[in-house]
């Protein structure tokens, strides 16, 4: 891979301590001879990275999703740093970026293309997401009705407190908690998982590439809740049914040559 000689450095400055490290990371690139933009705004300003060849995030995998768009819009990689407790996309550790890092620089390191989300709503909004798109009750302690379908095929009606739907990149997050699968990040697949789901027979489903999945809402009192990457999906309540596929974008992810999605889950699931 060709080595960097532009990089932007994101540190959420809401978190203690991540603008010290951004600091850090910026003194060690220019010494590499990589000219490094620091920025401490969050959310990150627009354009922040064109004609950049990576991006830096110190923070959450949460920090990490606010550059989401703009890694996808300027096809930059985006590798994460975490600060804090182990995330699963902010794998590198400020700890150890003096040897973690230079080798990046140089050009030793792959990206990972992970699939993302395409949704739209009947009105024509349409968005994407990396991890999920949650589809929630909108009254609080109240079952939420919702009917899901492929096509014109009926799939199944759920009582439950909402659906999430998930990329593999995002099945260890919200959806882990619901209890969803984990998926490989190299899949193209969107699960979705039931949130306590009335009947013990509403399970997870794993629908591939090039199906669109229906959700309707029945008999809803209150505009269902909807959420992508933990922040509000639509400008203002969306029009059902919503459509969800596997959008024909990926986001680039920046790994160390040596990165292992097993001894991830490993290392993070604490299975031994």
């Amino acid at each position: 891979m060709k080595p960097f000689k532009r990089i932007a450095i994101v540190s959420n400055a809401n978190k203690e301590g991540a603008a010290e490290v951004g600091k850090e990371l910026q003194e060690m690139s220019e010494k590499m001879g990589v000219d490094a933009t620091l920025s401490t705004d969050f959310p990150a300003p627009a354009g922040l990275l064109a004609d950049m060849d990576a991006c830096f995030v110190i923070g959450g995998d949460g920090t990490l999703l606010n550059l989401m768009e703009q890694a996808v819009a300027y096809d930059v990689p985006v590798a994460g740093i975490r600060h804090g407790q182990l995330g699963f996309l902010a794998t590198f550790s400020p700890e150890e970026m003096e040897i973690q890092l230079p080798p990046l620089f140089s050009g030793e390191y792959k990206v990972s293309r992970r699939s993302m989300l395409a949704f739209k709503d009947s009105a024509g909004i349409s968005r994407m997401a990396l991890n999920d798109l949650v589809v929630k009750s909108g009254s609080n302690g109240r079952l939420a009705r919702f009917s899901v379908s492929v096509g014109d095929e009926p799939v199944a009606d759920y009582a439950c407190d909402g659906i999430v739907f998930s990329t593999p990149t995002g099945s260890t997050a919200y959806n882990l908690a619901a209890g969803g699968p984990i998926a490989h990040p190299d899949a193209q697949v969107v699960l979705m998982t039931p949130i306590s789901a009335h009947t013990l027979t509403s399970r997870p489903l794993v629908f591939p590439f090039g199906i669109s999945v229906k959700i309707s809402c029945l008999g809803h009192s209150d505009p269902p809740l909807v959420s992508s990457d933990g922040q509000e999906a639509f400008p203002e309540n969306p029009v059902f049914p919503v459509e969800v596929s596997v959008s024909a974008t990926t986001f680039p992810l920046l790994e160390a040559l040596d990165h292992s999605h097993f001894r991830l889950l490993r290392h993070k699931l604490k299975w031994g």
